[in-house]
């Protein structure tokens, strides 16, 4: 039998293979451009004037004041407020499974 013919032993049926040993159809395991494979073109554009834009702005624009306090701490409370939540025991008594799907 030729190198560019194989047989499926389960159907016996006889498909083609290209010569150099790649198959006809896609195989998504092959590596393609990172923008193409995840992201359609538009997409792609949009973060490249996004990455642009975030480059050349802060050499453009006046530097602008800080912040007043309350304006700065609110970052800080939301870490405190997920650290508590991430700390705090789960429900149920003490040293007891919980079942996965009470957090659902």
């Amino acid at each position: 039998m030729p190198p560019s013919l194989t047989t499926s032993p389960a159907a016996g049926r006889t498909t083609a293979h290209h010569l150099d040993g790649r198959h006809k159809h896609h195989d998504p395991s092959t590596p393609r451009g990172f923008c193409a494979k995840y992201f359609s073109l538009e997409s792609c554009l949009l973060l490249a004037l996004i990455t642009v834009l975030l480059l050349v702005l802060p050499f453009v624009l006046p530097p602008l004041p800080p912040p007043p306090l309350a304006v700065l701490l609110v970052p800080v409370a939301l870490m405190a407020l997920l650290l508590a939540l991430a700390l705090m025991p789960a429900a149920g008594g003490r040293n007891q499974a919980v079942d996965p799907a009470c957090y659902l």
